[in-house]
């Protein structure tokens, strides 16, 4: 099957592996923006642990 033919509902089988990064401490520096890790919301935290896990260089997801 070409991959490019999927539909989306063959995406949803697909299981994302379990991090194995640590959340950090609620008073800890983010490794990838300039905020502590208790001023991310949901989509700021898992923005900065992908770009962790995933070894990126990218700005802030703020800015």
């Amino acid at each position: 099957m070409n991959p490019m033919s999927r539909s989306s509902a063959d995406h949803r089988s697909v299981r994302m592996p379990e991090s194995r990064i640590p959340a950090p401490d609620n008073d800890a520096s983010c490794v990838v923006c300039p905020h502590l890790w208790r001023e991310h919301d949901p989509l700021g935290a898992r923005y900065c642990t992908a770009t962790t896990a995933s070894a990126l260089t990218r700005g802030c997801i703020c800015s």
